[in-house]
């Protein structure tokens, strides 16, 4: 009787143990299926940068003499010529102060704004300006201009007695107005500017071609008063007829004028914009600051004053826009090579993905930083399935990403792998 009770108990011990096996085997079988595959092995092999662009587009002109900066909406500073030197700036500054009386009294584009009636002190602010030599625009008592009208007066023909009566009608005083010109122009971080007047007349009104250039992109930030300097020409209510110094709008494509300024001290002085559109609403505007030119006889026959800056600013405009290119940057493909392999003897090379049309403006010669980043890193991949990406960075605006592929599939190993050699 007792042995067949240790004989029951052997079988049961067997039995437990076999179980026991057949547990841990199928664990193990388990596992070894569902485990997470090995990664595969990618290499890619990417340059650090891409030119793209147009090449071989002339350099930029500069003036030979006096301070020059120009500017991009694409890459800032472009070009320059002793941008720190300090100038009179001559009517320049009246810039400047329209740009304060849109602030105070704001204006939408082709609205006249308030009514300012002509008084005895503003008909001898224009008998001062005659005497002092300066441009001038006659003005008579009682005689009724709106503020689009002195504005225009201000801006086209440049009238000295124009920018005093503003003065006056913006803050109360010309000390005053003189102030918030100086005050306006540090806030914009025109660090070198100072005004001893509102119409630029005073040698003591001088600036910078790189601060100017901060003024320029104010003024065609500001869209009333961009309309009005880029207007060629206009007629006050008494039919005194305004055309604008700025002899390059209408004649140059893409001129946005801004303004003129000549003293025999300050010499041919321009601040200036310029723009042009490169398609789908691509456009790259320049914006610019010429100080201290000589006379020019070509030009405006009127003005031969102005004509050496005009020859600068026109010259220099140009070859800066000329040298942007709406270019399909996508297809323009880094130079990609690599291979994903791995431990159960599947691979595959790695090749660029034929990519869609990403059309943007570039300069000549601009220079794309390239970077990889891995986005499949288990099997299975289809063909053509997407492995890593490759991010091209041109500017702060401007990326372009390329999909790099499997030339082939790269299947999962078979259940013997996995159990066995995984």
């Amino acid at each position: 009787m007792a042995r067949a009770r240790r004989t029951s108990w052997v079988w049961i011990v067997f039995a437990a143990v076999v179980g026991a096996m057949l547990i841990t085997a199928a664990t193990f079988v388990a596992v070894r299926l569902t485990a997470a595959l090995p990664r595969p092995t990618i290499a890619i092999s990417v340059p650090d940068t891409l030119v793209v662009g147009p090449s071989g587009t002339p350099a930029i002109p500069v003036p030979t003499r006096g301070s020059f900066a120009l500017a991009t909406s694409m890459d800032g500073t472009v070009a320059t010529r002793d941008p720190s030197g300090v100038h009179p700036i001559g009517s320049v500054a009246k810039a400047m102060t329209a740009l304060i009386v849109l602030t105070e009294h704001p204006i939408t584009s082709g609205a006249p704004g308030p009514s300012v009636t002509m008084t005895g002190a503003d008909v001898l602010l224009y008998r001062q300006a005659v005497a002092e030599g300066g441009s001038n625009i006659r003005v008579r008592a009682g005689e009724v201009l709106t503020e689009r009208d002195l504005l225009l007066a201000l801006l086209l023909p440049s009238a000295d007695n124009i920018a005093e009566t503003l003065a006056v009608w913006v803050s109360g005083n010309r000390a005053t107005f003189i102030a918030r010109l100086n005050a306006t122009a540090a806030a914009m971080g025109m660090e070198q500017t100072h005004f001893a007047d509102p119409s630029g007349l005073s040698a003591g009104t001088v600036s910078t071609a790189a601060d100017l250039v901060l003024l320029a992109r104010a003024v065609v930030a500001n869209a009333a008063l961009a309309g009005l300097v880029e207007t060629r020409q206009a007629t006050l209510p008494g039919g005194t007829l305004l055309r604008n110094l700025d002899i390059l709008i209408g004649t140059q494509p893409g001129w946005l004028g801004i303004k003129t300024g000549w003293t025999g001290v300050a010499g041919c002085c321009l601040v200036f914009a310029a723009d042009m559109s490169y398609g789908a609403g691509r456009v790259v505007t320049v914006w610019g600051a010429v100080l201290g030119q000589p006379p020019l006889t070509s030009g405006d026959p009127a003005h031969p004053e102005l004509g050496e800056a005009f020859v600068s600013a026109r010259g220099a405009a140009v070859a800066a826009l000329n040298q942007y290119a709406a270019v399909d940057v996508a297809g323009t493909s880094p130079d990609v090579s690599g291979s994903i392999s791995t431990r159960w003897g599947a691979s595959a090379l790695l090749v660029v993905a034929k990519h869609g049309p990403d059309v943007v403006v570039v300069r000549a010669g601009s220079v794309m930083q390239l970077r990889v980043s891995v986005v499949a890193s288990r099997a299975p991949i289809a063909s053509g399935g997407v492995v890593a990406r490759v991010i091209g960075v041109l500017n702060v605006g401007t990326s372009v990403t390329w999909d790099v592929v499997s030339s082939n599939a790269i299947a999962t190993p078979s259940p013997w792998w996995k159990l066995f050699s995984a």
